[in-house]
C-alpha cells in the first residue's frame, strides 16, 4: 500500500494546517483522508489529528472549530493530540511494527519477545513519574532514567544491572522512541550514551573444581527423584564439556547427538552452533567419553518412555522433553558451588568455558590456537588472529595437557552405580 501526503492549505500561517492523505488499496482503489497540522511553541514541535470529514471544505471547517478547543493548551505547552495517549499506546504500536518485521522474516519471534520485555523498565519508569505525556517523557528520560535505574537490582542475584544488559535496554528504548519520531509522534529521540563493559572472563576457580566433582557425584547418586537425577546429570556432563572444550553456553544448548561423531582416524569430533557461527572441533576421548557417558545414563533411566537419540536429537534435553528450554535448571548447580565453597553469584555456568581458556594458556597453549578452538576472537586474549589446521590445532591445544586428559575414560564405579540404580528402578 502506497501512501502520499500534503499540505492542501496554511489556515493560520506557522500554526494550523490542513494536510490531505491519499494511498492506494491492494484492490487498486484510492482512498483519501484529512488531518489538521497544529504546532505549539511551547513544546516546539507539531501534532497531527485526524479528521472525520470526506471533504476539503467540510475538513477545513470541522479543523478550524478543532484548533479553537485547543488554543488554551496549546498557548500553556499542555499535551494535545496523540500527546495525550498513555505510553502503553505507543508501545503496543511499536509492537505492531515488530510483529510485521517478525512476519516479513527480518527479525525472530524470540527478538519480540525480548523488545516487549525490555520495555517493561520503560514503562515501570513513566509509572513512578506519574505517567507524563510521551513529548516531556523525552526530557524526563534523559535527565532521570540513567539515575533511576542505577537503583535497581536482578530479581535472581539481588545485584546491579550489568552494563550488557543496560546498554540492551537503552537501545531498544532507542528503537522506540525513533520509530515515534519516523512516525511524526515526537519531535526528537532522547540522548542516551553506552556503559562501558566490564570484563566478565571470571574462571572457576581450579582450587574448588575438585570438590566440584566429588559433590556433583555425591549428590546425583544420592537423588532419589529420576526426574531431578536426569537433569543433575545433563548439567554434570555440561559442565565436563565446558570445561573440557571452552564452548559457549549457546553451543551446549544447541547440540545434537548427530553433532558427536567419530572421524576415519577414530578421532572424536564436535559440530559447535551458536551465536550465528559454526564449527568443528576435535575433542578428547575422555570428553567424549563423558557424553557416551550420558547418552547410556539417558538410555537406561528413559527406557519407560523409551528414549532414543533421534527422537530425543537435543544432547541436553530435560526430563521426558525434545526441546531444548532457553534456561538450564541450575538451582542444583548453585547449590554444588555452596557445598563445594564458592559463591553461586560470583560463576555463571559460562566461568567454564573461562576456565578451559585460562588452563589452556596457563599450561603454555598459545593464545592464537586457543582463539581458532574456542571460537571467539584473538583479541579478547590480547593476541593477533591467524588460522591452523584442525589436527594441529587439537595437538596445540592438548600439547601441555595431562596424559590422563587425552586418553579415553574408563568406565567409572560411582557411573556403574547410577546405572544400577536405574536399572534396579525397572524392577521395582
Amino acid at each position: 500500500m502506497s501512501q502520499k501526503q500534503r499540505t492542501l492549505e496554511e489556515i493560520i500561517p506557522k500554526r494550523l494546517s490542513l494536510v490531505e492523505r491519499r494511498w492506494t488499496n491492494r484492490n487498486g482503489s484510492e482512498s483519501v483522508s484529512y488531518r489538521i497540522r497544529v504546532y505549539s511553541s511551547e513544546l516546539k514541535k507539531y501534532n497531527f489529528i485526524s479528521l472525520k470529514s470526506t471533504s476539503v471544505s467540510s475538513a477545513k471547517l470541522e479543523g478550524i472549530k478543532l484548533y479553537g478547543t485547543l488554543v488554551s493548551d496549546i498557548e500553556t505547552g499542555k499535551a494535545i493530540g496523540n500527546d495525550k495517549r498513555k505510553l502503553t499506546f505507543y508501545i503496543d504500536m511499536f509492537l505492531d511494527h515488530m510483529e510485521v518485521r517478525r512476519k516479513n522474516g527480518h527479525i525472530t519471534h524470540h527478538r519480540v519477545v525480548v523488545v516487549r520485555q525490555l520495555l517493561r523498565s520503560l514503562e515501570k519508569f513513566a509509572d513512578e513519574h506519574k505517567n507524563p505525556n510521551i513529548t516531556s517523557l523525552i526530557d524526563l528520560y534523559e535527565e532521570k532514567y540513567e539515575e533511576w535505574r542505577d537503583r535497581s537490582l536482578t530479581r535472581l542475584t539481588a545485584k546491579t544491572l550489568t552494563a550488557n544488559t543496560r546498554n540492551n535496554e537503552i537501545q531498544v528504548h532507542r528503537q522506540f522512541f525513533n520509530h515515534l519520531k519516523n512516525k511524526d509522534i515526537i519531535r526528537r529521540s532522547p540522548v542516551t550514551s553506552k556503559f562501558k563493559r566490564q570484563s566478565t572472563n571470571k574462571p572457576f576457580p581450579q582450587k574448588h573444581y575438585s570438590k566440584l566433582m566429588s559433590v556433583m557425584r555425591k549428590e546425583i547418586e544420592q537423588q532419589k527423584h529420576p526426574k531431578i537425577k536426569w537433569n543433575w546429570q545433563c548439567m554434570r556432563t555440561v559442565i565436563l564439556l565446558m570445561s573440557g572444550t571452552g564452548c559457549r553456553v549457546t553451543e551446549v544448548k544447541n547440540l545434537r547427538w548427530s553433532h558427536i561423531t567419530l572421524d576415519k582416524n577414530k578421532l572424536p569430533r564436535i559440530h559447535f552452533e551458536g551465536k550465528g557461527k559454526e564449527r568443528d572441533i576435535t575433542v578428547s576421548k575422555r570428553v567424549y567419553g563423558y557424553l557416551m557417558d550420558l547418552k547410556e545414563f539417558k538410555k537406561v533411566w528413559g527406557r519407560d518412555w523409551e528414549w532414543n537419540e533421534k527422537e530425543y536429537e537435543m544432547v541436553f534435553s530435560s526430563w521426558r522433553m525434545k526441546k531444548m528450554l532457553n534456561q538450564f535448571d541450575s538451582w542444583g548447580r548453585r547449590n554444588w558451588y555452596e557445598q563445594s565453597g564458592v559463591d553461586p553469584k560470583e560463576y555463571p555456568l559460562v566461568c567454564f568455558r573461562h576456565k578451559f581458556i585460562s588452563d589452556a594458556l596457563r599450561n603454555g597453549s598459545h593464545a592464537l590456537q586457543i582463539a581458532n578452538y574456542t571460537g571467539t576472537s584473538v583479541k579478547m586474549i590480547q593476541m593477533t588472529y591467524g588460522s591452523i589446521t584442525a589436527p594441529e590445532l587439537y595437538d596445540q591445544v592438548f600439547l601441555n595437557s595431562s596424559t590422563e586428559s587425552q586418553e579415553e575414560k574408563e568406565r567409572t564405579k560411582w557411573f556403574d552405580k547410577i546405572l544400577s540404580q536405574g536399572r534396579e528402578r525397572e524392577l521395582t
